[in-house]
């Protein structure tokens, strides 16, 4: 448990940072006011709540406004590999500065170029990567400018629509973050419509504990269903010795708590059209299921409440997913009342943990303090809950 008082852990939110696939790549933090004064103690926050250690793969973007504020001994107290240091471009003009950089690059940290302005002199002679803004209007003109450094790992962040996605996608950029996972994308609707309708027929039979033979019914009308459940119940994760030779045979394996959670996944995991990439939504529903469950736990909740905890956070983004009305989609699942409240009013002790939820991986961040207070969590244990969080999302995207 951390020893240091809440009143000097910064609170941040921790935006998803994601590649050309929409899997995981690194997170980024997002402050109430600015970050220069809390980076370092927000890294310990996070060294301290294991994050480092859970998810060793994944990177932290740390956006440095001024480079001063940064101890050269930095790397001494953290991973210089697991650290991006995002300076700001403004920041990178003075000769002491430059030496700041050279000084970081020498003892490993990847250095981004952030809120590059295409088409200018390059502030520093060793740029290599260069993250934009999206909402500053450059990416219709950026192509060009990456071809300047194609080794990069070019990030496009404040990605407002899929529209914009996709503009960054054909510029080159490699990594992406943003809100355009909550816009519409009424392209791919028609085309999974009828799918998303079977899996919430299944998801309504297993609420209700119908027969297994109901269920077998359901996946033997979508192929693609079928080899998704036939594949999970033969992978490692299940370190299954028998061979499965049946829907019954592969629904039993399974169990049907793992099944309900699996489904309610696959709502989301519908690939887009960019080469297969995930649906960027499946990666915040898996952080809000999560992250319920995880504060559920951490609050005393028990098994069944954690799993409905669990099952708000994967409802929450139905009503964006389907471009419907929240109400009108929950109707058919027979879903308990305290469940209902949370998802449809917000209200309840579950809809208290889902507010908090609802900002942890936005850029919104006024609102986390009063959420963590009413909830009686501190700082300490939110970083600890997102860490585990992140950890069930990296895999289940890495999986997908």
């Amino acid at each position: 448990m951390n020893s240091r008082p809440d009143s000097i852990i910064p609170l941040a939110s921790l935006l998803p940072v994601v590649n050309e696939k929409q899997q995981l790549h690194a997170i980024v933090p997002s402050f109430p006011r600015g970050g220069d004064d809390y980076i370092v103690a927000f890294l310990q926050s996070l060294k301290e709540a294991n994050f480092f250690d859970l998810l060793p793969s994944l990177l932290v973007f740390a956006p440095i406004t001024n480079l001063g504020s940064l101890p050269p001994n930095l790397d001494e107290r953290f991973s210089s590999s697991r650290i991006v240091l995002c300076v700001d471009e403004a920041s990178c003009v003075s000769p002491e500065n430059q030496l700041r950089l050279r000084h970081f690059a020498a003892k490993g940290f990847t250095v981004f170029v952030d809120n590059f302005s295409c088409g200018a002199p390059l502030v520093w002679d060793q740029t290599k990567n260069v993250s934009i803004n999206c909402k500053g209007g450059l990416l219709a003109s950026v192509g060009l400018s990456l071809r300047s450094f194609p080794t990069g790992q070019h990030l496009a962040k404040e990605i407002g629509n899929r529209a914009q996605l996709q503009v960054a996608l054909d510029a080159g950029f490699k990594l992406f973050s943003g809100e355009y996972a909550f816009s519409t994308a009424t392209q791919h609707q028609s085309s999974d419509g009828s799918a998303r309708t079977r899996l919430l027929k299944l998801l309504g039979l297993v609420t209700r504990d119908a027969e297994s033979r109901d269920l077998e019914i359901l996946f033997k009308q979508d192929t693609t269903l079928s080899f998704m459940l036939f594949k999970l119940v033969s992978s490692a994760a299940f370190a299954q010795t028998v061979k499965v030779t049946s829907f019954g045979q592969a629904i039993t394996l399974l169990g049907r708590r793992q099944l309900q959670r699996w489904l309610q996944l696959l709502l989301y995991a519908r690939q887009d059209d960019n080469g297969g990439a995930l649906n960027p939504l499946m990666l915040r529903a898996a952080f809000r299921a999560s992250l319920m469950e995880i504060i559920c736990q951490r609050r005393g909740g028990n098994k069944d409440q954690q799993d409905s905890a669990f099952m708000i956070g994967m409802f929450s983004l139905l009503d964006t997913l389907f471009e419907s009305s929240m109400n009108d989609i929950l109707r058919p699942l027979n879903l308990c009342e305290d469940v209902l409240a949370a998802l449809l009013q917000r209200s309840g002790t579950m809809g208290a943990e889902l507010r908090l939820v609802e900002l942890a991986d936005r850029d919104q961040t006024e609102e986390l303090a009063s959420c963590l207070r009413s909830l009686e969590l501190d700082a300490s244990t939110y970083y600890q809950c997102m860490s585990q969080a992140y950890v069930w999302v990296n895999q289940v995207c890495q999986d997908m």
